[in-house]
């Protein structure tokens, strides 16, 4: 009986150890963490908005208005970053979005044109998908140029490589249609939840207060 209580304490006090060994492990890379994410983040802003010298991050709120964030504060919680030239005019914003592809979720940033009602660029900053197939969405020339003026007034959809016929269509990749169409499901979504949000804070975003 001594020895199995002598044991209980042990193994009581190695968890103990343990728990603390990973909430200190948590705490101390927490920080490095968000701040390659978010250097991560600046870096896509400066690719989707050429000549960008101010960038405000707005945090939407569950009923839609917006709040100004230092950075990203937590994850799950929606965000827009509004970019603007050296004059103060609002170049565009940068929305992220999510979705499921042939091996794991793509996440990826895209750039809106509120005054175009466009996708005017978009970029990959977190994907599984395969490697001279799927991972050619975030560097295929031709694939690219499908957002340079892709139309978001409508609902978006890719279609089979060559069949562009519409403003609002994305021309596949051929051999990674999946991890095409997944972009194309991940842009419509995005577009449709976000596109109210900038349209209704318009006037406060284009003001960058």
């Amino acid at each position: 009986m001594s020895n199995s209580i002598k044991m209980v304490r042990m193994l009581g006090a190695v968890s103990l150890l343990c728990g603390l060994l990973i909430v200190v492990t948590h705490v101390n890379t927490l920080s490095r963490i968000r701040h390659n994410q978010e250097t991560i983040m600046k870096e896509s802003v400066a690719q989707l908005l050429p000549g960008i010298q101010k960038q405000i991050i707005y945090g939407v709120e569950p009923n839609g208005d917006l709040t100004i964030q230092a950075g990203i504060e937590s994850e799950g919680k929606r965000y827009l970053i509004a970019g603007y030239d050296s004059g103060g005019k609002l170049l565009g914003v940068v929305i992220e979005g999510s979705e499921r592809g042939y091996a794991d979720v793509i996440t990826a940033m895209y750039a809106y044109s509120p005054e175009q009602k466009t996708v005017t660029g978009f970029s990959v900053i977190e994907m599984r998908e395969t490697p001279g197939l799927g991972d050619r969405i975030n560097k295929d020339a031709n694939f690219l140029e499908n957002f340079k003026a892709l139309d978001a007034s409508h609902p978006i959809k890719t279609v089979k490589h060559g069949t562009k016929k519409e403003p609002w269509e994305i021309d596949a990749i051929s051999g990674a249609t999946i991890s095409s169409r997944a972009v194309g499901r991940l842009l419509d979504k995005s577009v449709q939840e976000t596109v109210p949000v900038i349209e209704k804070n318009l006037d406060r975003i284009q003001r960058g207060n």
